[in-house]
């Protein structure tokens, strides 16, 4: 609670002000507010505890927030534009910061407020009509009834809060006793050269090593790498990711020598509970990122088992030479990777496959390098680089050989589990390589998202729910993580969570057809028609150059509203179709359509027709188990004679 002091209010509503001005800067901080008032850090954040009990983060959060609300009741921006608007560089937490302060998520604010008017336009008809009633009766009656409607109020209200918690936001909620980290990349700090191949090896094998620590949650690589240029303090980078810990590190070479200086620091406390320095020759670093990750698991007082600490301790290749040829070939590998991890440059890949060969000749029993290469494989087969069956056998055959190795490389079953979902179909050994690349490193983000996909194949959808919950916990502002999100809510049939979700997916990447299409689905099944039939107008419009098929889309929501967009849809994959999946012509998107406006027949048909054209989309044919769209069709011979025909009978339940 605020003192009513006039130098306390003075200093408060100055304050205000600044953070309110600089309101759509979400690099403006305390160290921020301290320059334009005139103070430092440690004098804001002395006074504001005084005064109202509140950090100076926390201080800057809530006006952003409030402003937030504000706008949010007058319905006028999306949820990602407001925060946006409001200072955060994240919707995903602006969302989870929302929901922590006011009990409820952005999306339901306006019906937040609407319920809360309802309540109190109902509260005031009583009393009106109490008042007419008791009139001429003693005052302290009417005081007494007034009180005890004030205080059901208060009750429906918390009982509302309460009862608010989104399951959408239940993968941000994490306990104080739980323990977490994020590791931020390496500055480097050297002069000439090129060495920002070591100081991203030396990081990455440093998560490596802590990723074998399966009480520790470790946020992922691509999640920090989002701080590289950061201007954000420790405290707040760690809120926006959820992280207790967060290691910080420089790394400088000179004349083939490094020094490397690490600090660990409690984002809750702001206090830097370890720091040191390493002085290495360059060819003498093998070992240094487990002496590191050992260390740090000592100063944050986790738990290691006896195999954990062998898992950390072990050293992949004793050759200098392999590993810094390990260490530029990984390197290359992930910057061939587009900033939204939406493609893949085929000549990086092609170049990174030189240097992981180079660190098998050195080193012939290198596991690592031999999973990695099956990885460089499997991707350039993915994206089409090169032929499926070329690509495939060559990342199977290398897998193995890295098991053979090392049979607790979990890089190792990750690709073979996905070479037996994509590449050979056999669901079943990929389901279990999956769960030992996830006994092996719990928070591999990857395999847990790979995992969630299998699941929506095969069922539990219950089970694809908490693996991708696990994905946005290591990785919360990755694009594809959120859109699998949408997908698996959508299949759970809750249309407003997954809504949000696929606006996440958007905002982190515009340019994905798949969200497009969540987006239609979901505004159809909430009855918002014209939301669908201009997302649809825009899907045309986007992907065939023209605004042709505009009047026709107009008419048919006209004519006959939501089922007449998908009539439309029908139509243009018939006679017009456009490059994109869902116009595209291919006899499945026909069957969904068909399906969701209940023509079963036809819907039976182009599935059939799938079956038998030679490209099928996998990725949503597979998922005809587990799609509810497809559900009434569950009982039609025909049906299930194509889920026989696909191999999906063994997950097939009425």
């Amino acid at each position: 609670m605020y003192i009513n002091s006039r130098d306390n209010d003075v200093f408060l509503k100055r304050l205000t002000a600044t953070v309110e001005a600089n309101l759509s800067n979400e690099k403006f901080g305390v160290n921020e507010l301290a320059e334009k008032i005139g103070l430092n850090r440690s004098q804001i954040h002395r006074k504001l505890k005084s005064i109202c009990n509140k950090s100076g983060s926390q201080f800057i959060r809530e006006i952003r927030l409030e402003k937030a609300r504000n706008l949010l009741n007058d319905g006028k921006l999306t949820v990602s534009e407001i925060a946006y608007n409001v200072g955060f560089g994240s919707p995903s937490y602006f969302i989870k910061c929302f929901h922590e302060k006011y009990g409820y998520s952005p999306g339901e604010a306006q019906k937040h407020i609407e319920d809360l008017d309802l309540k109190r336009n109902t509260e005031l008809n009583v009393i009106t009509q109490e008042k007419g009633i008791l009139r001429g009766k003693k005052k302290n009656r009417l005081v007494v009834q007034l009180l005890f409607t004030l205080l059901l109020i208060v009750l429906i209200s918390a009982t509302f809060f309460l009862s608010t918690k989104s399951s959408l936001f239940s993968n941000f909620n994490h306990s104080d006793k739980e323990i977490s980290i994020l590791v931020l990349p390496v500055t480097n700090l050297t002069q000439g050269g090129d060495y920002q191949y070591f100081a991203e090896g030396i990081r990455e094998d440093l998560l490596n090593n802590l990723y074998w620590i399966t009480s520790l949650r470790v946020i992922s690589r691509t999640t920090g790498e989002q701080f590289r240029e950061s201007n954000l303090s420790v405290e707040e980078i760690a809120k926006q990711v959820n992280a207790r810990y967060v290691l910080e590190s420089s790394m400088r070479v000179v004349d083939k020598n490094m020094r490397i200086v690490v600090q660990l620091i409690d984002s809750k406390t702001d206090d830097h509970i370890w720091s040191a320095s390493y002085d290495k020759e360059l060819n003498d670093i093998l070992g240094l990122q487990d002496e590191i990750a050992l260390q740090v698991a000592s100063k944050i007082k986790t738990k290691l088992s006896v195999k954990e600490r062998q898992r950390i301790e072990k050293i992949s290749t004793s050759n200098p030479k392999a590993y810094e040829y390990f260490l530029q070939a990984r390197f290359l590998h992930n910057k061939t990777t587009s900033e939204l991890r939406s493609g893949f440059d085929k000549a990086g890949v092609e170049n990174c496959i030189k240097y992981y060969e180079l660190a098998i000749a050195e080193d012939e029993n290198f596991a690592e390098a031999y999973a990695e290469l099956a990885l460089a494989n499997f991707n350039l087969t993915a994206w089409r680089f090169i032929p499926t069956r070329d690509g495939f056998i060559k990342a199977h055959q290398l897998s193995l050989k890295a098991l053979q190795i090392d049979p607790d490389c979990a890089m190792a079953h990750a690709v073979l589990a996905a070479y037996n979902i994509w590449g050979i179909r056999n669901f079943e050994v990929g389901r279990k390589e999956y769960e030992t690349a996830i006994r092996l490193n719990p928070h591999f983000a990857t395999v847990r998202q790979g995992y969630a996909q299998l699941l929506m194949i095969t069922g539990p959808i219950e089970e694809a729910r908490k693996q991708v919950n696990y994905a946005i916990n290591l990785e919360p502002n990755f694009w594809l993580v959120q859109n699998l999100n949408s997908w698996i809510y959508y299949f759970e049939e809750k249309y407003d969570e997954a809504l949000l979700a696929c606006t996440l997916a958007y905002d982190y990447n515009p340019n994905f057809s798949s969200n497009h299409w969540l987006f239609v689905l979901n505004y159809a099944k909430l009855g918002e028609g014209e939301k669908m039939k201009e997302k649809l107008k825009g899907i045309a419009r986007m992907y065939s150059g023209t605004d042709d098929y505009e009047s026709c889309i107009e008419k048919a929501y006209r004519e006959e509203g939501i089922d007449g967009l998908f009539k439309c849809l029908i139509d243009i994959n018939k006679n017009n179709p456009i490059k994109v999946e869902g116009m595209n012509g291919h006899p499945f998107f026909i069957a969904w359509w068909n399906a969701i406006i209940g023509n079963d027949d036809e819907a039976i048909y182009y599935l059939e027709q799938t079956v038998a054209a030679e490209r099928k989309p996998y990725h949503y044919f597979n998922l005809i188990c587990t799609n509810p769209d497809f559900k009434r069709l569950y009982n039609n011979p025909r049906f299930i004679n194509v889920v026989d025909q696909i191999g999906l009978t063994p997950y097939f339940k009425k």
